[in-house]
């Protein structure tokens, strides 16, 4: 035993004077905490500060259930300007030390550091809307590269949309069959599509018209029930059920639904007389079989709208602050003079007014509305036609109740050319305005321009994802905003 001990002792002296080592030869601004932090930031994509809004730095303790807590500012806030790549007092006067801030304390002591969108004068949520973030750790202290929360997550997203207009109002009756007696009419309100308003409407999920066939049963005019025995071994304690007898009963009009529309569909139900019977052992088992006879009417078909999402499920970010929102950009909103604003540009690279990359970017905008996830409605349907024929995704008709008051179809797709594009941004909670868009976009589509494409029975316009997940210095033109933070501490 003397001897294990003695040949254990070595290796555990050896562990013991490494770390030793280790610990001492470490650089002390790691061990030992600091009073003070100086911050240098490079931005790569960073929009412009919205009116109204400004940016701040913030150090904080944790996060759980994706809320910060624990939260310190790091500095006064900021405003940011992308074509000068400039940092600016709230009151827009140069900061005298530009992107240099001075944080009051050791960032090493916390564990995340983050960058909120603010209002300039200090109402609304502090901390704001998270927009870009990092952990802070030990082992690279002097580079932070923050980046958008669930960036990898939103990278990795495809959505789609359609611009089927299923609440156009369009409906008609119809005398489907009558029995001889006329005694009961088969009536059918069918909804459908007017194909020629296909294309005033943006619908975040896939369509295709679908063909629905009813056949209904008017009467049960007779029945056989055929019986037979065979000799077998029961379990002990099985029940055996057999039919001896059919009661029929009264039609009856029941409704299937086919996605929005309610059809009508008569049917007989009846009822059996059956008898049940238990044996432990070895007997005749009674076996039944049926024969029913009735009277049907001639089937009859129809077409209804089949909306579906496919896409992968979008992060829910309301705990960072931050809501999607659905435009539409386009000429053809400009000249019928129903849009709400302008669209503000993203921070891309090489990016301006005329560039192609956003069709019709010097057109109007129309919202499809808030969501935070692509399987559930949006916060409204104000332009509408009928409000109960609208799918359960995000997205909108515009057909009514147009800013302005106007009553009119903004059709889209006009055959000639591409008239706009489509696109999600992300939308802080305390935002100040709902007639732009917030410049952080995420999916991207141009609309289409043949009306084929919109008049087809099926729809499935595969948006491109705008996000990108490179790292910071990789010289990526387009993409949601990264900053890195050079640290100094003292």
């Amino acid at each position: 035993m003397l001897r294990r001990h003695t040949r254990l002792l070595v290796p555990t002296l050896v562990v013991t004077v490494a770390t030793l080592w280790w610990g001492c030869t470490q650089p002390d601004d790691i061990l030992a905490e600091k009073s003070t932090t100086v911050v240098h930031m490079l931005a790569e994509r960073l929009p412009t500060t919205p009116p109204g809004m400004t940016y701040q730095l913030w150090v904080a303790d944790t996060i759980i259930y994706d809320s910060l807590h624990g939260s310190v500012a790091m500095d006064e806030p900021f405003i940011y300007r992308f074509e000068e790549n400039t940092f600016h007092e709230v009151d827009g006067t140069a900061r005298p030390d530009s992107n240099r801030f001075l944080f009051a304390g050791d960032i090493l002591s916390y564990q995340w550091t983050f960058m909120t969108v603010q209002l300039s004068d200090g109402s609304g949520p502090v901390p704001g809307p998270v927009m870009l973030m990092d952990t802070v750790t030990r082992t690279d202290y002097s580079e932070l590269n923050l980046v958008f929360p669930f960036s990898n997550f939103l990278w990795d997203i495809a959505m789609e949309f359609n611009m089927e207009t299923p609440s156009d109002g369009k409906t008609f009756t119809e005398v489907l069959d009558t029995l001889d007696d006329d005694s009961i009419v088969v009536v059918d309100t069918i909804w459908f599509t007017d194909p020629n308003v296909d294309g005033a409407a943006i619908w975040f999920s896939t369509y295709a018209e679908k063909t629905y066939t009813v056949q209904d049963t008017t009467a049960l005019v007779g029945w056989t029930i055929t019986t037979s025995y065979e000799d077998t071994f029961n379990t002990p304690g099985e029940c055996i059920t057999s039919i001896v007898n059919i009661f029929d009963t009264v039609s009856t009009i029941e409704e299937k639904v086919y996605g929005f529309d309610t059809v009508s569909w008569q049917a007989v139900r009846f009822s059996t007389e059956v008898v049940t019977v238990c044996d432990s052992g070895q007997g005749h088992l009674l076996k039944t079989s049926v024969r029913l006879d009735y009277n049907t009417l001639p089937s009859y078909t129809g077409q209804y709208d089949h909306f579906t999402q496919v896409a992968d499920s979008l992060p829910d970010l309301r705990r960072m602050g931050w809501y999607y929102q659905g435009w539409v950009v386009s000429s053809v909103i400009k000249e019928l003079g129903v849009g709400v604003g302008e669209i503000t540009p993203p921070a891309w690279v090489g990016f301006n007014r005329h560039d192609t990359a956003i069709h019709a970017i010097d057109g109007e905008l129309l919202s499809t509305g808030l969501f935070h996830s692509l399987y559930l409605p949006d916060d409204g349907n104000p332009y509408v036609d009928t409000a109960i024929r609208v799918p359960p995704y995000p997205g909108e008709d515009f057909l009514k109740n147009l800013p302005g008051g106007q009553d009119v179809e903004v059709n889209l797709v006009t055959g000639d050319a591409i008239t706009g594009s489509a696109f999600i941004a992300m939308h802080p909670v305390n935002a100040l305005t709902d007639t732009t868009n917030f410049p952080l976009i995420i999916q991207l589509r141009d609309l289409p321009w043949d009306r084929f494409d919109v008049e087809d029975d099926q729809q499935q316009f595969v948006m491109f994802n705008k996000t990108n997940k490179n790292t910071f210095g990789m010289g990526v033109t387009i993409g949601l905003p990264q900053v890195q933070l050079r640290i100094q501490r003292f």
